[in-house]
Formats: structure tokens, sequence, C-alpha cells
């Protein structure tokens, strides 16, 4: 029963790989990070109030059936915040702040996708009037309308999606330096390893044709993200702080898609009977007969007739 179950599994992924398509998009865009600070029991500070940067991306899209499908992904991140402070007794008033170093994030989830919306309609060709008795230019007129009925048009699709993002190897939270013989401490705002991730994808086609994809996404930090400890001396005395730090951010980039499956053409049913092609039927024009000349009648022959032939008997 277990081989069975396995066997139908097996089946069914590959019927779904079948119908699957793999692209592959280089993004570019810029994001803006939200990184806030609690200092003990003070309301949040925010340290940066403007913290835009650049981002580079790379995503891999699996859909089946163009409908839905997971994707990976790599991004840089820039959300930490090197929050700074010499006392801490004054540390939520007398502060600095500086953005922090570059980090690779990685991201994974699920994404469904609308149908295809046209953004244009299907241009007709224009045709003169065809007088009648003349079949090439009806031919003519009629080769025009299928060739601008086939003509693509743009079109988009939307596709909403939720993941996690993951930043391996992050920073010690709290670190000191010496700086003109004064110690600085240094608190690592917004220093997340994992966060949630959700956003929206307008990917725009020509035919079947993908041409550039417009997403929007946002993200919020929810580990690593506890409160830290910071125990320093005073007055023969130890004074403990506790700094914690909320971050999100949200951005917004472009890419070209790059497919690597390409998509087989539509089969027909395989219960549905074909319509055989109309027979070219030979007509024989056969040349027109003109009716038989009556037969021309045979003069009567008149008693003289008669009289000359009995002399020439006798």
């Amino acid at each position: 029963m277990r081989k069975a179950a396995l066997t139908g599994l097996v089946f069914v992924a590959c019927a779904f790989a079948t119908n699957a398509q793999l692209s592959v998009t280089p993004r570019v865009g810029i994001e803006q990070a939200f990184t806030c600070v609690k200092y003990n029991n003070t309301s949040r500070i925010n340290p940066m109030s403007a913290n835009f940067s650049p981002q580079v991306g790379l995503r891999a899209d699996y859909l089946f059936n163009k409908r839905h499908g997971p994707f990976v992904g790599l991004a840089s991140n820039r959300s930490l915040v090197t929050y700074e402070f010499t006392n801490p007794e004054t540390g939520d008033k007398e502060f600095s702040s500086s953005n922090g170093d570059w980090k690779l994030r990685l991201e994974a989830g699920y994404q469904v996708s609308s149908k295809a919306i046209a953004l244009g309609k299907h241009s007709k060709a224009k045709t003169a009037p065809v007088k009648a008795g003349n079949p090439c230019a009806a031919r003519k007129m009629m080769m025009a309308q299928a060739a601008a009925a086939k003509k693509p048009v743009m079109n988009m699709r939307i596709q909403p999606f939720v993941g996690m993002a993951f930043v391996p190897d992050p920073q010690t939270a709290i670190t000191s330096i010496m700086r003109s013989n004064e110690t600085v401490y240094q608190y690592s705002a917004g220093n997340w390893t994992s966060a949630f991730m959700t956003g929206v994808n307008l990917a725009f086609a020509k035919g079947d044709v993908n041409k550039y994809v417009v997403g929007i996404q946002y993200l919020r930090g929810i580990g690593n993200l506890n409160n830290e400890s910071l125990t320093t001396p005073l007055d023969g005395k130890e004074l403990n702080t506790q700094l914690s730090s909320s971050a999100s951010a949200w951005n917004i980039t472009v890419g070209m898609p790059l497919n690597f499956t390409k998509s087989k053409p539509v089969a027909q049913k395989a219960g549905a009977p074909q319509k055989p092609a109309p027979a070219m039927q030979k007509v024989i024009v056969q040349p027109k007969q003109t009716p038989a000349a009556a037969p021309a009648e045979k003069p009567k022959k008149s008693c003289g007739y008669y009289q000359k032939r009995c002399g020439r008997s006798m």
C-alpha cells in the first residue's frame, strides 16, 4: 500500500513538473528601512528618519500552469543602524547614528498568479470594399483580418506572495570601542535574522513573451530583536541599560524575467473528433452542345416526276 501511494505521488509530481515554468529575474530598485530603538522604559526612538538605500537582487520563480508556485531569491539588505552613545544615563537623548554594514538576505515563499488581463485590443485590418465576383480580393481581405487577429497585445498578471527572509551571521548586538580616550558604546539596531515578507508583483507580457516585472514588497523583522542588557559601573554601583529595536522595510523593484521553459503548443482534446478538411471537388465544365439541326424534309415528288421515270423505262 505504501509503495503504491509513493508511486502515485511520483506520477502527480511528474505531471505538475511537465506543466511548470521556471524563470529567473534580476532586479534593481530602492528600499527604505524603518528602524526604531527602545532605550530602557522610554518611548521608541527613530535614530534615522530617512534610511533609503539602493537594492539589487535575483529571484527564481517556479510556476505550475502559470497560476501558482514557490520562489527563492537573494537580495541586498541594509536595515542595520549603528546607535552610539557615551553616557548610559543619557543615551536616549545624546546619541549618534549611522548606516550599518551591507548584508545578504535569503528569501523564500509561495505566490499565486491571476489570469492575464489584456491592456489593449486586437487591431483590425483596414479593408476596402470588395467588388462582387473578385475572389482574389476577398481572399486577401480574409488573410489580412486573420493576421491582425493573431497579433499579440500587452497583458498583465497580478501575483501576490508571502514568504520569509533570513539574514545569516548577525552582528554582535552591543560592543564598545575607544574613541578620543572615551568609551563609546555601539548598539546594532535592526539586527534581525528572520523576517516575515509579503508583497505583489505586476508581470507584464506581450502575448506569451514576458517583458518586465514590477514588484512591491514589505518586510517585518521578527528574529533576534529581543532585549539586550548593558552593564556599566557608576559611582561604585552597576547601572543596567536595556536596549531593544524593531525593524521593517519596504521596497520597489523592476526586473526582466528570463524564461528557461518553453511553453508547449496547445494539443487538441483526444475525445473531440476532428473535422476533415473539405476536399476540393473537381468541376468538369462540359462544352455547350448546340442543338442538332432538324433533318431537311425530303421534297415531295410530283406526278411529272413519275411520268418521266415511266417514260424512260419504256
